[in-house]
């Protein structure tokens, strides 16, 4: 049986604010790039709202997902990404990543995000089902939950 390589993290949660401030500590501490998928989206499609104007909603949905290709692409590197964008291009990033789903309780995501909770443990289930682990988060705390990250990563880097 051959051994699978992989050549990047892939941090992702219910709520993407924590999941960056995770992935930027774990990018620092393995001396790896760190990307931020919102923020690339936003750099390379500057203006959404005029591009949905004078292109289309179509052509706005195929520029994200090449950037999403692109950034799947990349190697070392460690990167946050929304529930919503992982989910677009799931099979992009299971291929040669890591996917590490933080699975932070229900009463944190609620305080901080604006999700729709009806569909909350259906988004827990699909990210359950569509990364590499999970590491399942009682105390919200960015150093410990990186520091549980990286001893898991241990056994498979």
């Amino acid at each position: 049986m051959e051994e699978k390589k992989y050549n990047k993290i892939v941090i992702v949660s219910l709520y993407e604010k924590f999941s960056t401030l995770v992935a930027k500590k774990i990018s620092n501490d393995l001396g790896m790039l760190f990307c931020s998928a919102r923020e690339l989206i936003a750099y390379e499609i500057m203006d959404r709202k005029l591009i949905e104007e004078r292109c289309s909603v179509e052509y706005l949905k195929k520029q994200e997902e090449r950037v999403l290709r692109n950034l799947a692409s990349y190697e070392n590197v460690c990167i946050s990404i929304s529930y919503e964008r992982f989910m677009e291009g799931c099979e992009l990033f299971q291929k040669d990543s890591i996917v590490v789903f933080i699975d932070l309780p229900k009463t944190y995501i609620k305080q901080k995000s604006k999700i729709s909770f009806i569909r909350f443990e259906e988004r827990q289930a699909r990210l359950e089902q569509n990364s590499t682990f999970s590491i399942k988060v009682r105390k919200v705390d960015v150093d410990l939950i990186k520091n549980k990250i990286l001893k898991q990563l241990g056994g498979i880097l």
